[in-house]
Parts: C-alpha cells; sequence; structure tokens
C-alpha cells in the first residue's frame, strides 16, 4: 500500500472525520490504519488496536443480533467492489478499563479499495457515532407528542365553547350556568397556555442545543456547508468540500467576511439574498446558479450550483446565522446538461417553535436526499467504469484486427506494457515479459537520439508525438521501419504518468517511398542529360521544375525561371497563340501541341515544338502538366529553303503555263472558225489541263507565301452572295458532270478577302465533283447563324470520309490513302483552314462513308 505513505493520503485521512482501513480478508478484517478521531469515537486512546481483527479490538455482543448488518455489509462490500452505508445500526463498545459499555448507535459508511482494478484489496470505514443525535430526535419527538397532546386538548376545549354556544341559543335561563363554565374553561385555557410558554421555552434551549449539533453535522457533511455569522457575513466552519469548491485553506477564510475574500460577489445576487434571510428569517434555496469565483492564482472560474440559506436563529428570536448549502453540480451541468427540477421553498410557520422544527427538519430531509443522490452518483460512476473498460476491450480487439500495435509505458516506475501484434513487427517473444530496454535494443543506434528527444518533447508539452525509425527485427534480423504515435498521459490519484501509443509497421510504405525518390531521381538525372526541353508544373499552373536545357538556352537560373517564368522570351507574333493553346487544353486538361519562337541568351530566337501532356493520380485527380519541347530550328530553316524552292519553280512554271494558255485559247478561236470539231474537242481537254496545272501551282505558290509570312489577306466589303453566284456559274462552264444547287434567304455582307474566300468556296466546289459519282446534285447554302456569323455549306452524296481521317484532314499534304487515283497534292483544305482562320473563322466537316459529306465554313459578317 503505497499510497499509505502518500502526503495528500495523510492530509486527507488525518481530519475530524473518524477514518479506519480495514485489510479485506473475510471475515476476519485486519485493522491497517486508523486516524486520531477514530480513536476518540471508539474510546481506543489508550490502547493499539492496529494489526487486530475489527472482532478482537470490538468483540461482539453474542445477544445483539444487530450487530450482524456489520459483519454482512463488510462481506458484500469485499464480494461486490461497490460501497455502502448503514445509516444507523447498534454497536456497544467498552467505555474505560472497568469494560463499562454503553449503548451506541452508529452510522457507517464502506468504501472498498481495489488496487489492480477487479480485487478488493482494502476496506475504508467512516464511523459517525449518531447516539447523541438519535438521542435529541427522541426528545424532540417526545416534544411534538406532548405539543400535540396540547393541541388535542385545545381542539376539545374549543368544540366544548361551541357546544356552550349552542346550549345557550337554545335555552337562556341557563346562560349564567354556561358563562361560569366559559369562565372556568377560560382559567383552564390561561393555566394550559402558561405551561406552554414554560415548555416553549425549554423548546428553545432544545433548539439551541439544536444548533450546536447542527455545527457538527455541517463539519462532517457530505455536501458543502458553511455557517455565516451576522449581517457582516463572517465565515465560520466551512467544511472540507466547501473549501475544496473554494479552492482555499481553512486558514485564509475562518473568521473572515465572505466579500473580503471574494469581492466578485458584490456584482452578484448572493449579497441581497443573504441580506433577505437576515431581514424575514425564510431560507432561501436556488438550483442550478451559475457562480463567478475567483481562485488565488487569480483565475476566475464559473460553476454551477445548488445552494440554499437557512437562517438559524438565537435565544431571542432573531437571526444569528446563515446556514450556507452548496451542492456542486458543474460536472452534471457540463455532461449531462439537465436541469434539475427546483426544490420548492419551505413555508416557514408563524410560530417560532414550529419554524424552527421545520427548518430542522427539512434540514435532516435535505442531508438524507444529498446522501441519496450521492450514492446514486457513485454507482452510476462504477457502471461508467464498468462501461469504460468494455470500451478498452473493444479497441484492443480492434487494433488487434486492424495489424496495429498498441503499448504503454510509465517513465517513473518502468512499467512497460505491449501487445502480441507488437512483440511480432519487433520480433520479440510472444510471451513472457518484455521490457522497454528490450525495444530500444532493437533499433537502429543513430536513431536512438530522435526517440528521447521526441520523449522529452511529449513529456514537457503533453502533445502527441510521431516519430519513425529502423529496427533490426530480433527473430529474424530483418530491418524494418516502424512508426510510433503517441501521448503523454499526466499522473491522476489513481495512476501515474505514463505514455500510450500505436504502433505500426511501416516497411513497405518506406520501401514504396524510396523506390519512388530513386525513381524520381534517375528521372532527373535522365532530364538534366538530355537535349530536350523538360518542364513540370502543378495544378494550379505554377511551375516545379525546369531541367538544364531551360536553364542554357534561356540564361536564368532555375529559380528565376520558377519565379519569373519565361513566356515573356516568346516572339510577340507567337506569343498569344501559344497562350490561348495552352489555357485552353489547361481547362480541359487535355494533351497540346505548338510550335513557337523563343529568344535565347544569345538574343537569338530559336524554334520550339512543345508538346503537354496532363499528369493524373491514381484516384483521377489532376496534378499538373509536364511538357517538353524540342529545338526545331534547324528544321525550319530547311522547311523555309524548301518553301523558297516551290515558289520559285511555282513562280517559273507559270510562265510558260501562262504562254501555252495563250497559245491554246488562239488555237480554240481557230477551229471554231473552221469547225474542226475534233481539234477544238482536244484543245478544250489541253485547256481545263492548263487550269488544273495553273491551279495546282497557285496553291504551291500560296502554301510558300502563307509559311513565309507573305500571304497577304486584303479584306473587303464584299456581297458573300454574289461571290457564291459567280463561282457557281464558272464552275457551270467548266463542268457539267454534276447539278450544283445554290439556297440562299437574305444578302449576305463581309469584311473579307473576296479572292481568298472564292479560292475556298472554289475548293470545296472542286472536291465534291471530284469526289462524287457524275449525275449527283451538290447543294450548296448559305444563311446568318447565331453569334452573327456566315455559315456556308458545300454538301455532296459522294464516297464520304472515314472518321479516323476527319482529324487530319485540313493538315499539310495529307490525303485520304484509299483515294489516291484522285489527282490532287493535299493543299486545297489546308490553305482554306488557314484563310478561314485568319478571318477568325473556322471550318470542318460532317460525313459518314458511303453516304457523302458536308463540308462548311463560317465567317463574322458586316462590313
Amino acid at each position: 500500500m503505497n499510497f499509505l505513505d502518500s502526503p495528500l493520503f495523510k492530509t486527507l485521512f488525518e481530519d475530524d472525520v473518524p477514518r479506519v482501513i480495514l485489510e479485506a480478508n473475510v471475515p476476519d478484517y485486519t485493522i491497517v490504519i486508523y486516524n486520531e478521531a477514530y480513536k476518540q469515537a471508539t474510546y481506543t486512546t489508550e490502547i493499539d488496536i492496529k494489526g487486530k481483527t475489527v472482532w478482537e479490538a470490538f468483540p461482539k455482543d453474542e445477544l445483539n443480533k444487530k450487530t450482524e448488518i456489520l459483519e454482512q455489509k463488510l462481506a458484500q462490500a469485499c464480494l461486490e467492489n461497490k460501497s455502502s452505508i448503514i445509516s444507523s445500526f447498534r454497536y456497544d463498545l467498552k467505555k474505560n478499563e472497568k469494560n463499562q459499555t454503553e449503548a451506541t448507535l452508529w452510522q457507517l459508511e464502506i468504501e472498498p479499495i481495489s488496487e489492480s482494478g477487479e480485487k478488493v484489496n482494502y476496506l475504508l470505514l467512516k464511523t459517525i457515532n449518531i447516539s447523541e443525535h438519535a438521542n435529541n430526535e427522541i426528545k424532540i419527538g417526545n416534544y411534538i407528542e406532548r405539543e400535540q397532546v396540547l393541541n388535542n386538548q385545545l381542539a376539545q376545549t374549543h368544540e366544548e365553547l361551541a357546544a356552550s354556544n349552542e346550549e345557550l341559543q337554545v335555552n337562556l335561563e341557563d346562560l349564567l350556568t354556561t358563562n361560569e363554565a366559559l369562565n372556568q374553561s377560560r382559567a383552564e385555557l390561561q393555566l394550559l397556555n402558561s405551561d406552554l410558554e414554560s415548555r416553549i421555552s425549554q423548546r428553545t434551549k432544545d433548539v439551541e442545543s439544536s444548533r450546536h449539533l447542527l455545527q457538527n453535522i455541517v463539519s462532517t457533511a457530505n455536501i458543502a456547508m458553511t455557517l455565516l455569522k451576522g449581517e457582516d457575513l463572517i465565515i465560520e466552519l466551512p467544511n472540507p468540500k466547501m473549501l475544496q469548491i473554494w479552492q482555499r485553506e481553512l486558514i485564509d477564510v475562518d473568521g473572515k467576511k465572505i466579500i473580503d475574500v471574494f469581492p466578485e460577489l458584490k456584482e452578484q445576487q448572493f449579497p441581497t439574498l443573504l441580506a433577505d434571510v437576515f431581514r424575514t428569517g425564510k431560507r432561501i434555496a436556488m438550483p442550478e446558479v451559475p457562480v463567478d469565483i475567483s481562485y488565488p492564482n487569480g483565475e476566475l472560474k464559473l460553476i454551477y450550483v445548488d445552494f440554499s440559506y437557512d437562517p438559524i436563529f438565537d435565544k431571542d428570536g432573531k437571526v444569528e446565522y446563515i446556514l450556507a448549502s452548496v451542492h456542486d453540480i458543474t460536472q452534471q451541468v457540463e455532461n449531462f446538461k439537465q436541469l434539475e427540477e427546483s426544490k420548492s421553498e419551505l413555508q416557514a410557520t408563524t410560530e417560532e417553535l414550529a419554524a424552527s422544527n421545520e427548518e430542522l427538519s427539512a434540514t435532516n430531509e435535505e442531508l438524507a436526499a444529498t446522501n441519496e443522490e450521492l450514492q446514486e452518483t457513485q454507482e452510476s460512476l462504477f457502471i461508467r467504469n464498468h462501461e469504460l473498460s468494455e470500451t478498452e476491450e473493444s479497441l484492443k480487439l480492434a487494433l488487434a484486427s486492424g495489424n496495429l500495435g498498441i503499448y504503454s509505458i510509465e517513465p517513473g516506475t518502468g512499467n512497460f506494457e505491449i501487445s502480441l501484434k507488437a512483440r511480432e513487427f519487433y520480433g520479440l517473444p510472444l510471451e513472457g515479459k518484455v521490457s522497454w530496454k528490450d525495444i530500444i535494443d532493437t533499433v537502429v543506434p543513430k536513431y536512438l537520439p530522435i526517440i528521447e528527444e521526441a520523449r522529452i518533447k511529449a513529456l514537457a508539452t503533453h502533445k502527441p508525438f510521431d516519430v519513425q525509425y529502423p529496427i533490426i527485427q530480433g527473430s529474424t534480423k530483418a530491418i524494418k521501419w516502424m512508426r510510433v504515435v503517441g501521448k503523454s498521459i499526466p499522473a491522476t490519484t489513481l495512476k501515474p504518468a505514463r505514455f500510450l501509443g500505436v504502433i505500426i509497421d511501416i516497411t513497405e510504405e518506406i520501401e514504396h517511398r524510396l523506390a519512388i525518390e530513386e525513381s524520381e531521381a534517375r528521372f532527373r538525372s535522365m532530364a538534366e542529360a538530355t537535349d530536350v526541353f523538360i518542364a513540370e508544373g502543378d495544378a494550379t499552373s505554377n511551375a516545379t521544375y525546369f531541367n538544364g536545357s531551360w536553364v542554357n538556352a534561356t540564361g536564368r537560373s532555375m529559380k528565376d525561371l520558377l519565379e519569373f517564368g519565361w513566356t515573356d522570351l516568346i516572339h510577340p507574333e507567337d506569343k498569344d497563340r501559344y497562350i490561348n493553346i495552352y489555357l485552353s487544353a489547361f481547362e480541359k486538361k487535355n494533351p497540346f501541341t505548338s510550335e513557337f519562337r523563343l529568344l535565347n541568351k544569345k538574343g537569338e530566337y530559336i524554334w520550339l515544338l512543345a508538346n503537354g501532356t496532363p499528369r493524373f493520380h491514381t484516384d483521377g485527380t489532376f496534378i499538373g502538366y509536364i511538357s517538353t519541347a524540342v529545338d526545331i530550328s534547324e528544321l525550319k530553316k530547311d522547311e523555309l529553303r524548301k518553301n523558297d524552292f516551290i515558289g520559285m519553280v511555282s513562280h517559273e512554271l507559270k510562265t510558260p503555263l501562262t504562254a501555252i494558255s495563250g497559245f491554246v485559247q488562239v488555237l480554240q478561236s481557230r477551229a471554231k472558225k473552221n469547225d474542226d470539231n475534233y481539234a477544238l474537242l482536244a484543245l478544250n481537254r489541253a485547256y481545263n489541263q492548263v487550269k488544273k496545272m495553273t491551279t495546282m501551282i497557285n496553291g504551291f505558290l500560296n502554301v510558300s507565301r502563307l509559311e513565309s509570312g507573305k500571304l497577304l489577306i486584303e479584306k473587303s466589303n464584299s456581297q458573300l452572295d454574289e461571290l457564291l453566284k459567280e463561282l457557281i456559274d464558272e464552275s457551270d462552264i467548266v463542268q457539267f458532270s454534276h447539278e450544283i444547287v445554290l439556297s440562299i434567304k437574305e444578302p449576305i455582307a463581309v469584311f473579307a478577302d473576296r479572292d481568298k474566300i472564292g479560292s475556298v468556296i472554289s475548293n470545296l466546289l472542286s472536291n465534291a465533283v471530284k469526289y462524287s459519282a457524275a449525275n449527283t446534285r451538290i447543294d450548296v447554302t448559305c444563311e446568318v447563324i447565331p453569334g452573327n456569323k456566315a455559315l456556308v455549306t458545300v454538301k455532296d452524296k459522294g464516297i464520304g470520309i472515314d472518321p479516323e481521317d476527319i482529324e487530319k484532314l485540313f493538315d499539310r499534304y495529307y490525303r485520304v490513302g484509299k483515294h489516291h487515283t484522285v489527282s490532287g497534292f493535299g493543299i486545297g483544305l489546308y490553305l482554306s483552314a488557314e484563310i478561314v482562320e485568319r478571318h477568325n473563322g473556322k471550318i470542318g466537316v460532317k460525313s459518314q462513308a458511303g453516304e457523302g459529306s458536308a463540308f462548311y465554313f463560317e465567317i463574322p459578317v458586316g462590313n
């Protein structure tokens, strides 16, 4: 019983309440320790009963069968581990060495003490001699009984007077006789009143005795009580529970005004209530009252109490004391938020004797009720402790099933507990005792300071700790990684300070992380060694990485690239286009490709081909882009040289073609004059071939001009509907195999390059003729659509286009693979798309293989 040596135990045990501790060795109950008050109460001040059994120290009276209740209650407390109270029983003790005994009544509280949490080891007994209190109650009962007799006599006298009055009314002749009888009754009544006054005087003395008894009750009561003397409210006899609520020692409050001890009460309702009790002599009780209490350290704390102010009168009938009773219900209000029903105030009787009896009776009833409430609270706490134990067991099962280990260590005592799963983690025996040293011995030595630092910090701050470290398993010698998460638990009255924590085997997680780090390092090495420009951005579009190629090309450090970016180095003609492509792809989380010119550290522009790929977590969450770019400057230069060559060749070919066209036209004219039909037919075919050749060469020239930046768009006001009519009329002159039908609802004015838009329409008409069977219809429509745009559609009933070809149809030099028998170089649609785009328009196709195609483009309307 180490707690017997505790200073706190000695302070609490050595008070004015008789207490004794018995060993729970049924049925002997050896006396372990008792206080001075117990000696006084049991007449053992001159003898030492320590080490004796209860029955040796206080022999039983075999004739008094009521002593058996003591044996039963002691055995019940040991068996059930529950507190109990014997409110009143008789057990006679030897009063002196002459073996004189006296009849004694006792009140006994039995509190079992368990060191392990299950078996009861000791019993704490609080013993109170209530013989004098019981005798006083008997006397008071006798007084009340005598008073009831007098009241009955008075009632009988009243009945007699009533009978006399009735007789007076019935018979006037008996008036004198009745008056004499009445006078005689009055005399008897005066005698009765005189006797009653003497008894009241005696009763007042009894009340004074009761007041002293009340003072004794206050000091040992199970609720907080104190006496407040006079209108200055001088504190007297505050019991231990009241001092506990006040958080003060007896010397700090005894004999002082309550307002001096608690100045904050001046602003509250209590001084006014106390003054009302002194003024009216009536009891005041209020339930669940909030009170601000100032503790000695300056802290102002709000508590909730049930309190009552009971007046105690002196022999002259004036209020001399106020008995303040306080029940701290702060914990109940905070935990259960249950409002207790207010107890109705007791009505004081008009007569002082009746008032005193009622007040004393009410006080006794409140004490009994308080004891019952405390008993119920204690039983409730026991039930909750049992539920807590079950919850703890469930938690252990959950931790075991979740592949988690748990441990508990008491730094002060060195006691260490560890679960079976944790033993498996550390490779320790599954049975037998395991110490903290066994755990430490498995830790890789260089991590021991980290563990110690975390332990010291947790002890100092009382905050949770989380530490990871490798171990060498005791059984397999394999290296494993452990993660320990726990918290330092401060010491309580029942348990010392300790660490509680959870142990998790994170070996797979660490190995996976190391593999990722190795992979990332390998990626970084590859990225830094390549000539490809590699960059990485996060989900918010902020750059997080640039490889060495970016640093070498731009002349900016990694820090500057991350902080200031690089888009300011893009050529002004390419910047907006690139940013629009990137932002559009970023919004949809799609891949993107773009070409642009970048200013390098030499002050020269280089061409880059960039490809951006979105990155996603395994759960589908977008985490950013990784982009690669390659230097295509040489490729661009080669392409420029090629375009220059194509332009030069095309220009040189146009000169002989123009001459040939002129000669053919002259020959056509002569053939018509000579009616040479064969020559005219041959010349017409030759002229058509010359026109096709001219169109092809013009296409190559336009491609060359487009890619060299020399293709000019010269916009002017024109009528789109008139342009369509002209082009369809020209087409009807050249071809006779298809019917072209134009549908226009209204005139449409546009601001566009008439020749370039005309070449787009001619190209769409030419393709419709080439890729559809002869004698089929081609529908051309022109209309204004929402967005203030003109929509032109050319629809044929030709061979159609496969879905895989539609996406690439407007790429340069692209031709559908299975239709190479149709003449062309794949530049017509490419040029058309570029021309429409430079008019801020859009071009597209809707087609299904075998069912024809509908090519369309839209451009803004208006002047």
